[in-house]
């Protein structure tokens, strides 16, 4: 049976969040379930953090009961949306939690926080995931994007070449290998040359030539 007290409570929460109101979302939280969801499974959390309430993220993630990870019908954890709006404050927050998972993957194209923050071109989000744990060779449902590879598309160089200097990319599938040579031969010669280097020193340390595993890709004229 459903506690229409707490179920009330619950909406109370959600409404106080989407008005940004912290006295009254510190009163709902009082009787309400702290992970209630709206139909679309955004918690009050997912609220906070889309809407940039530090403050209100930070009540929320206080609360004995929180789902740091709580998911939206999309899949979408806070964190996602965090890394997306490249706030670093939530980020940060959000990271500080105990259970806080950083590699989880949306449902609609399967990236993590990590993906979400290269695509957007946040470096100083990339830079905080990494030093985390973020796993850099996590790939979307495709397969093939990676963090670099979606730096590399969408003209990020500098999150690019931060994440070759890491030391920490898997060069081995030879098709995420293909598609960082690509694009990159497309954002200039630093980067190429930093990434010839970065799937040379894998192969050597690998034990593997990286001529033998399509180090050797030449852009049409």
């Amino acid at each position: 049976m459903v506690d229409r007290k707490q179920s009330s409570a619950g909406d109370d929460l959600i409404q106080a969040a989407i008005e940004g109101d912290i006295e009254a979302a510190g009163s709902a939280l009082e009787t309400a379930d702290v992970n209630a969801a709206d139909d679309d499974g955004w918690t009050a959390l997912h609220i906070a953090v889309h809407g940039q309430n530090r403050d209100l993220a930070r009540l929320l993630l206080e609360h004995s009961d929180i789902d740091a990870n709580a998911r939206n019908r999309w899949r979408s954890t806070p964190l996602m949306l965090a890394a997306n709006c490249g706030n670093l404050d939530l980020v940060e927050c959000l990271l500080r939690h105990p259970m806080i998972l950083v590699d989880l993957q949306a449902d609609y194209y399967g990236r993590t926080a990590l993906i979400e923050a290269a695509v957007n071109g946040h470096a100083h989000i990339v830079r905080c995931l990494v030093s985390y744990g973020a796993d850099v060779n996590v790939s979307d449902k495709t397969g093939r994007n990676t963090a670099l590879v979606e730096a590399i598309k969408n003209g990020h160089s500098d999150i690019a070449i931060y994440l070759l200097r890491t030391g920490a990319v898997d060069f081995s599938n030879r098709e995420q290998r293909l598609q960082c040579l690509i694009w990159a031969s497309r954002r200039g010669d630093n980067l190429r040359r930093e990434l010839d280097s970065a799937i040379a020193v894998y192969f050597n340390r690998s034990g593997a030539g990286a001529a033998n595993h399509g180090n050797q890709f030449q852009p049409s004229p």
